[in-house]
């Protein structure tokens, strides 16, 4: 399915492996992304009451787990790790790399 023309409420239950029921309630109360499911701060689901903190903490993971990948897999090739762990690259001459007039 081109997940352009997914619902919120669709992409929930495939994502985040959750009943339609629970994913309609998030769209009821304002959750329209799998950014906001796994980034919202955890108290404005705390408001509300159908939710528990088992389940929210479980949809939080699935949702930054498939944020993650879809940054792997949007790089291809590119190792993300390795990009972030590497070394600065070294000036080319022996100064501090500032301007010198």
């Amino acid at each position: 399915m081109d997940g352009s023309k997914e619902t919120p409420q669709g992409l929930f239950v495939r994502v985040l492996e959750i009943e339609p029921k629970w994913a309609a309630a998030l769209v009821d109360n304002g959750f329209t992304t799998l950014e906001e499911v796994a980034y919202v701060p955890i108290d404005e689901f705390r408001s509300i009451n159908e939710f528990d903190e088992e389940q929210i903490q479980l949809w939080r993971a699935r949702a930054r787990r498939h944020l993650f990948v879809q940054i792997i897999d949007d790089r291809g090739d590119e190792d993300p790790l390795a990009a972030a762990t590497a070394e600065p690259p070294k000036p080319m001459s022996g100064g501090s790399g500032a301007g010198t007039q």
